[in-house]
């Protein structure tokens, strides 16, 4: 079964954690992410997977189907973050570090300026950094 991210983040997949989970590593196992597999926490709105990847570090996603994606790790690796660029098909909006110290990359359809402006100056969130240009509010 091929699947890309139209099938569950375009589009919000069916609220039963085996088909998140089999399409969801599906596409990872499809762009070259063979060491992952991700098991979902939550079915529901904001959807929530955790995994390890290589089983040494931790991952987690957290998806709002078409509006946002959080991308945790326990350290930066900037192999995964290219492989969920393309799979989302648009660039990550900011990346930081957490009070945990995982860092954490953000995808935001929308650009992300209200999250943004959420989270900067916040002193648990450290090394707060733009990944692309905001966008102009009209």
């Amino acid at each position: 079964m091929a699947t890309d991210a139209r099938s569950w983040f375009y589009s919000t997949p069916t609220p039963r954690p085996f088909f998140i989970e089999e399409r969801v590593n599906h596409t990872l196992w499809t762009n070259r992410l063979a060491n992952i597999y991700m098991t979902c926490t939550q079915a529901e709105n904001p959807i929530r997977m955790v995994g390890s990847w290589a089983n040494e570090m931790p991952v987690e996603f957290e998806w709002q189907p078409g509006k946002w994606f959080i991308l945790r790790m326990g350290e930066e690796n900037k192999e995964i973050i290219g492989v969920m660029r393309q799979i989302l098909m648009f660039r990550p909006a900011f990346a930081y570090r957490d009070p945990d110290n995982r860092f954490i990359v953000e995808w935001h359809t929308d650009g992300g300026e209200e999250r943004w402006k959420e989270i900067q100056g916040i002193p648990q969130f450290q090394g707060l950094r733009r990944l692309r240009k905001a966008q102009p509010t009209p």
